[in-house]
């Protein structure tokens, strides 16, 4: 089975620049404490006791930058740096009354936590290492109909990542698992999906927990796609397959600087007969298998003819590049802040 995941992130490094403001309410007062960072990274800071703030970052991010505190609306910025100095004021949330209609859809609330922590944390070592430290704030539905189950949080899940020395705060816009029939296991899921705004907090860097952070990143997407930008193919690293048959990337992939990002070309391979679970055949489709390290397999089908890599590995177009496999089982707790950098090679 291949699942999606997909997160809105992709930070393009240019020249640095702070960026710096003031947080206000609607009567001009200052509000003090308020959270302020870039979406996807560890990068943040809080506003002082007269609502100033300033984020400081050797490099510069094409990411969000996201405005929170508790009981106001969140602002989001799509560009950070248009300008040099910011004012924000803060809009108090409407004390809406949220009605939740109960289902008897035959699954407990057990169960459905369960599916929910395998599809969005992972199986992995990591995954299971992990901890959400808010359940209750979850919410699930599970369509009859359709066999889509869905779940919403009324407040940014708090995700505790011991393993990887994070704390992580995932703001939850969609999330959803399909099945072909009436079933709540994972091994039966033909597609999951997340998308949301995250913040990762260092709480730990000792010797074992950069160890762990560099496993995760070896053999990752990210390390795929820096891999196919430094033509590093290798059997310490990635092979390419079509089938059975380890074949020559070069002819695959065409890579092509364009500013600060590469340009990848994807050439085509042969398309399967039928669709693969929903994955349909139509349009654009390359379907490569891979191997890390000599053991760890994974499946990659593009569904888009180009993309764009920057220079940490960080991909556009995610939901038309679909993992399984090992990087397919990958999910938030496997994942790494956008400014992560790895601190040592493949052996």
């Amino acid at each position: 089975m291949y699942k999606i995941f997909l997160l809105l992130l992709f930070p393009v490094f240019v020249f640095a620049q702070n960026i710096k403001g003031k947080i206000t309410n609607s009567n001009n007062e200052p509000i003090a404490g308020a959270s302020i960072y870039l979406d996807g990274t560890t990068i943040g800071t809080s506003s002082d006791s007269e609502g100033l703030f300033e984020i400081s970052a050797k490099n510069k991010y094409n990411t969000l930058l996201i405005v929170r505190f508790l009981g106001y609306e969140d602002i989001i910025v799509s560009n950070p740096y248009e300008k040099e100095f910011y004012t924000f004021v803060l809009v108090p949330k409407t004390n809406e009354i949220e009605t939740v209609l109960i289902v008897k859809d035959g699954f407990t609330r057990k169960q459905k936590l369960q599916l929910f922590r395998e599809q969005f944390l992972g199986t992995t070592k990591y995954g299971k290492a992990c901890k959400i430290l808010n359940e209750d704030a979850i919410d699930f539905n599970y369509d009859l109909d359709t066999f889509l189950f869905t779940a919403t949080s009324s407040e940014p899940i708090k995700i505790e990542n011991p393993q990887l020395g994070y704390l992580i705060e995932f703001d939850l816009h969609d999330f959803y698992v399909k099945f072909s029939f009436k079933t709540i296991k994972s091994a039966y899921a033909i597609q999951s999906m997340f998308l949301g705004t995250v913040r990762y907090t260092d709480v730990s860097t000792d010797e074992k927990i950069i160890k762990n952070r560099n496993d995760v990143y070896f053999g990752s997407s990210m390390h795929f796609f820096k891999n196919i930008i430094d033509n590093s193919w290798s059997s310490k690293n990635f092979i390419l397959y079509e089938g059975k048959f380890s074949v020559n990337a070069n002819n695959y992939f065409k890579v092509v600087k364009s500013n600060d990002l590469y340009e990848v070309t994807v050439s085509p391979t042969i398309k399967p007969e039928l669709n693969l679970g929903s994955i349909k055949n139509d349009g654009f489709y390359a379907d490569f298998n891979l191997l890390f390290d000599k053991k760890r397999q994974s499946r990659v089908i593009f569904k888009t003819k180009t993309f764009f890599i920057d220079n940490f590995g960080n991909n556009t177009d995610k939901e038309q590049i679909i993992f399984g496999g090992d990087i397919g089982q990958q999910k938030v707790g496997n994942t790494l802040p956008l400014n992560f950098e790895p601190e040592m090679a493949v052996k």
